[in-house]
């Protein structure tokens, strides 16, 4: 299929139509803004109009001598790595696996199973309370209860949590999720 006007080889009938409605050659080109439904302040304009040159000019200025992406060297990255570190230390709450995550007041099963446990027996606790830079599952009194999940607990990483707890008073008791947890529950004598 060929444009009429340019007599361009279009591939097949939509790629044809389209060409057509949009080809330079067409007096009647309908380029519009489908979104105002106004017709594009540049429609037939050429880089010999004042308007487009002053237009192309400007931007070209504006990058001249730039390069398209910031070309990052090795003090730029220690730098802003620096500068991260530091305002995530000041503004835990803005750390991007936080926010993301979005799980700090979610509860996996098993701390559902705990949580529920707990409050129907009228335990006083506190759940995911910050301590140091951690937020362990539960708090009651000098107790901390963590419930451990099967694949996203480090025993090197718990063992210096568990240090750190101790340090500051707590005692830590450790539930598996596979564990009964009810039952290891009540063997702690909460109530």
């Amino acid at each position: 299929m060929q444009c009429k006007f340019c007599s361009k080889e279009c591939k097949n009938h939509n790629s044809h139509r389209n060409h057509e409605r949009l080809c330079k050659d067409n007096p009647n080109r309908q380029l519009s803004n489908f979104r105002f439904n106004t017709v594009t302040w540049n429609k037939g304009l050429t880089k010999e109009d004042p308007r487009v040159a002053k237009y192309a000019k400007g931007i070209s200025e504006s990058t001249k001598g730039r390069p398209n992406t910031t070309v990052w060297t090795d003090e730029m990255r220690k730098q802003k790595s620096e500068w991260r570190k530091q305002y995530h230390k000041d503004h835990p709450d803005a750390h991007p696996n936080r926010k993301l995550a979005g799980n700090r007041g979610k509860m996996s099963y098993p701390e559902r199973v705990a949580f529920d446990w707990l409050t129907t027996k009228g335990v006083a606790f506190l759940h995911q309370k910050k301590i140091g830079e951690y937020y362990p599952d539960f708090v009651v009194g000098n107790l901390i209860i963590e419930i451990d999940g099967e694949y996203w607990h480090n025993p090197t990483v718990d063992a210096e949590k568990d240090k750190m707890f101790n340090s500051l008073g707590y005692t830590v008791k450790r539930i598996k999720a596979k564990q009964r947890i009810e039952e290891e529950l009540e063997n702690l004598r909460l109530v």
